[in-house]
């Protein structure tokens, strides 16, 4: 029987979300437990891939088990064995065991969240990137408009992405605002290059600072090369927010239309 999950984590002290070896991830913490609560070896399988530092309010995955267990004992059994910065939010069996929760995506949302002020507080320093020069939001907002469309990313990923890669990539909306000092970047597509995000907001962050000029982001953009974006913002401002599918009930998550509506 196949099961569908969504989760939350504080990634901050995670090597990332895909299973690694001799390091900690969020992948390899859910099989652990996963596996102790049923006695078998589990594997679990992701729908975003998330680096070191970044955090998930809206993860989604999938394992594979045949259990008498209701979910709800699911849940409380799982996240007993989990640390208290991983959790499992709700679970639910797939009715066509064919639920792929990365292929099946139609889109997922990310947030980046910066600040300026001077009077933030320290409890939020482990999601929030604190910067010390006075960001013009209204630059941010005329920037990240540019990046709706179809375009060739390659200025703003990292080597790590192989160069036989197709590095385009639709942008289905953005949003700047501002809230309480706190300056919230949104991005939506079907899918994210590594780094991508952390290099885009790298490089609205130093043209709204004044450290770079208008012509730059225009020419990453616009001329893409790899390694033209090498400011890397730091990650512990990213958050995976928000992910959806097209037929939410088929894959056993509830919602009407997207699993988004699951809260």
């Amino acid at each position: 029987m196949q099961y569908s999950f969504r989760l939350q984590y504080d990634g901050t002290l995670f090597c990332g979300s895909q299973l690694q070896n001799n390091v900690r991830t969020v992948q390899g913490d859910l099989e652990y437990s996963i596996s102790k609560v049923f006695s078998s070896k589990i594997r679990v399988k992701l729908s975003s891939r998330t680096d070191s530092g970044v955090h998930a309010y809206f993860q989604v995955g999938t394992f594979n088990v045949n259990t008498s267990m209701t979910t709800q004992n699911m849940i409380n059994a799982i996240n007993f064995y989990l640390s208290d910065d991983v959790e499992i939010i709700c679970i639910h069996q797939v009715k066509n065991n064919n639920f792929d929760p990365r292929g099946d995506a139609i889109s997922r949302t990310y947030t980046y969240k910066l600040s300026d002020s001077k009077d933030l507080s320290v409890l939020y320093r482990q999601y929030i990137t604190k910067v010390k020069k006075k960001i013009d939001i209204n630059i941010m907002k005329l920037l990240s408009s540019k990046l709706v469309g179809k375009h060739d990313f390659a200025s703003f990923i990292s080597s790590k992405v192989p160069k036989n890669s197709s590095t385009k990539r639709e942008i289905f909306s953005t949003s700047v605002i501002s809230d309480e000092n706190v300056i919230i970047f949104s991005i939506t597509a079907n899918s994210f290059l590594h780094q991508q995000i952390r290099r885009i907001v790298g490089s609205m962050y130093r043209i709204s600072v004044g450290i770079d000029n208008f012509e730059v982001f225009d020419d990453q953009l616009l001329s893409p090369k790899r390694g033209k974006a090498s400011f890397v913002i730091s990650p512990k401002g990213l958050t995976l927010s928000n992910i959806s599918y097209k037929y939410a009930l088929e894959c056993g998550l509830p919602g009407e239309k997207t699993v988004s509506k699951l809260h």
